[in-house]
């Protein structure tokens, strides 16, 4: 009957395993693919992972102060911070001329036309000749363009113009609130490195976390493994029972799964230290400007070959 209950609960983990895969597998077609499960092709197949959780022997050791320079040169957050500090600096020199003195040299020169047709009412005095006009000026739009292309009339206007502002109270706001601005994005960029020198250790702290576990997961699978194979020994002897071996290699079939589990976590550290020092690009080899240019300068990693019986 404990035999019978053990192959139960086997069971049931048997097919919540095969569910949660299932369900990670419909997570990966959505990201991968335009439009996810609603294909039926993409919704029947299985996705086979081509790699394997590694976990280096000799752990590199990276001084906390070059992660920390790493990172506060490569967060995005921070160079956009330094970009609206920038632009509060703009702002406020930009403030600062409008409340100056200025002189402007002005400069004008217009082009005029005189044509026309005469008028046949006008006046003429008694006893004086009729005043005859120019044909130069008689005419219509014709003769009026022609005036204006050809410069016959041309007026010219020069000055200067000095503007003293006097208790400029517009400005002064101005300033003020561009100087409050500006002081503002410097806290803001202060508290964005700040959060990164903390987000940088934490995270130094989590690889480390999950690399002791994952030395504890092996070591706690190498003595299950010899706690499996004294069972057997005693077994073969007649001093123990087809059920206690049974529970130890249940035993080491849990202890590999921490295994894999803290190898998981270890995996998932890493990522997240190259997240926190900004090189997540970098460690993925993704260029942005190939991205935008739609080319690629290196070819796709050949697809790595399974051991056999996998």
């Amino acid at each position: 009957m404990r035999a019978e209950a053990e192959v139960a609960a086997r069971q049931q983990e048997l097919t919540a395993s095969v569910t949660l895969v299932q369900q990670q597998e419909t997570v990966i077609k959505n990201a991968i693919s335009k439009n996810g499960v609603s294909d039926p092709r993409i919704a029947e197949v299985h996705i086979v992972p081509t790699t394997r959780i590694t976990v280096p022997t000799v752990e590199p050791v990276e001084p906390i102060q070059d992660l920390v320079s790493m990172a506060l040169q490569a967060r995005p957050e921070l160079a956009q911070s330094r970009i609206r500090l920038t632009n509060a600096d703009i702002s406020i020199k930009a403030v600062r001329q409008a409340m100056l003195p200025t002189l402007d040299f002005v400069a004008s020169m217009t082009n005029n036309a005189l044509a026309g047709t005469v008028n046949p009412n006008v006046l003429t005095i008694p006893g004086q000749p009729v005043a005859v006009p120019s044909q130069f000026f008689i005419g219509g739009v014709g003769t009026t363009f022609n005036q204006i292309f050809a410069r016959n009339f041309p007026d010219y206007t020069v000055g200067l113009q000095l503007n003293v502002p006097i208790r400029n109270r517009a400005a002064q706001a101005d300033m003020a609130a561009a100087e409050l601005q500006h002081r503002q994005q410097e806290i803001r960029l202060q508290q964005g490195e700040n959060a990164v020198r903390v987000d940088v250790r934490n995270s130094l702290i989590g690889l480390q976390q999950a690399r002791a576990r994952v030395d504890s997961a092996i070591k706690s699978r190498v003595l299950q493994e010899q706690t499996v194979d004294a069972e057997q020994k005693k077994y073969a002897l007649g001093a123990s029972t087809i059920y206690n071996v049974i529970l130890a290699q249940r035993d080491l079939a849990l202890s590999r799964s921490v295994e894999v589990a803290a190898m998981n976590n270890y995996t998932k550290a890493r990522v997240e230290l190259d997240r926190a020092t900004g090189q997540t690009l970098a460690k993925n080899s993704i260029s942005v400007e190939e991205a935008y240019q739609g080319t690629i300068s290196r070819p796709p990693d050949p697809i790595p070959q399974r051991p056999p019986g996998e």
